[in-house]
């Protein structure tokens, strides 16, 4: 039943299914504990009842130990890979674009915001307080007024997606899609569209990069950011203050995840500090 692997992840891998080429399963690794798994089926399966752009849940099914679910497959390349064809093109982002990938995925994110989805009972702080752990470099006075300035910020209780990095949009012709809902809770929508603004303002280029195309990206890096901001705030009515808020928490949830380089976990301890003492 298991076919070709047709995706690596930091915590699964994804392979053909049942000799279909309409399905795959998302195997996780086996140190992933079924109720991880079962909170991601349950969360998508809530988001597709819901009629949102997601690729429909089949089953959660076990292979070798391994917990998985079975999902239609969806054909298409990610946003993140979009934006760094754009780089080593050196391509323009056009602002003024109404299509442009950025400004999409800032309408899909509203969608999401604004559907209510039966079934997702998580709270996105205390998902965010499970998640952030404690980073390096922050220190434990630090980190208890991270926590401090998370309990201060204000509570909405709106559909989340959780983890928005840009690898989890895929772009399948006109059909846009939004994978990984692991992470989906309750609460405010600023949270979703800031990690993605720190995505674009913090982020350090693998060391590989060329030269030409990391100074192609500080040039156009504040363009891509205003691109997206200016979209999400045009249909959503959230201020781009409104927003700038949740940075630190959603910086030290990007921290703890371990896959950033050193230079921009610096980048982001620092920010952090400074809007704390603040």
């Amino acid at each position: 039943m298991l076919g070709e692997c047709v995706g690596v992840g930091s915590s699964c891998e994804v392979y053909e299914w049942g000799g279909s080429a309409d399905k795959v399963v998302k195997l996780y690794h086996s140190n992933w504990k079924q109720e991880d798994v079962l909170r991601e089926y349950s969360n998508c399966s809530a988001a597709w009842s819901s009629g949102l752009p997601v690729p429909r849940p089949y089953e959660m099914v076990t292979w070798e130990a391994r917990n998985g679910i079975v999902y239609e497959r969806i054909t298409g390349e990610t946003l993140v890979n979009r934006i760094f064809q754009s780089l080593y093109a050196l391509e323009l982002f056009a602002a003024e674009e109404a299509d442009h990938e950025l400004r999409q995925y800032a309408r899909v994110l509203n969608t999401i915001h604004q559907t209510p989805a039966e079934g997702i009972m998580t709270s996105q702080r205390d998902n965010l307080k499970a998640i952030i752990g404690h980073p390096e470099p922050l220190t434990a006075e630090e980190m208890a007024a991270l926590h401090t300035y998370l309990e201060q910020l204000p509570t909405k209780k709106q559909l989340c997606h959780g983890d928005t990095n840009l690898s989890n949009l895929i772009i399948d012709g006109d059909r846009l899609v939004m994978i990984d809902w692991m992470h989906a809770a309750i609460g405010n929508p600023e949270a979703d569209v800031a990690e993605v603004c720190v995505a674009i303002e913090y982020a350090v280029l693998p060391p590989e990069t060329p030269a030409e195309v990391d100074q192609f990206f500080q040039s156009v890096r504040q363009t891509a950011y205003r691109i997206f901001m200016d979209e999400y705030c045009s249909v959503s009515g959230v201020t781009e203050a409104e927003i700038r808020a949740w940075y630190p928490p959603v910086a030290a949830r990007s921290m703890a995840s371990g896959a950033l380089p050193a230079e921009q976990v610096e980048k982001l301890a620092a920010m952090i500090r400074e809007r704390i003492r603040g």
